[in-house]
């Protein structure tokens, strides 16, 4: 799965956020499997993510309200 496809994946799961929105985001190996790491900062709340670069899947998912 390429990287902007990855992103998309991401940004699919908050409404109205965009790449300018994504403030980390890094490829990471775990177990030998690779993965992107990333973090979506938009409307008040962080929300911290990876995903499986082979199938594009989201593997894991953090949603916290900030305060700005």
């Amino acid at each position: 799965v390429s990287e902007a496809t990855a992103k998309q994946a991401g940004l699919a799961r908050v409404s109205g956020a965009t790449e300018a929105d994504i403030y980390e985001w890094k490829l990471d190996y775990d177990d030998g499997r690779p993965e992107y790491e990333g973090k979506i900062i938009y409307g008040g709340s962080e929300y911290e993510f990876t995903i499986d670069a082979t199938a594009g899947t989201i593997t894991e998912w953090d949603a916290e309200v900030i305060h700005k």
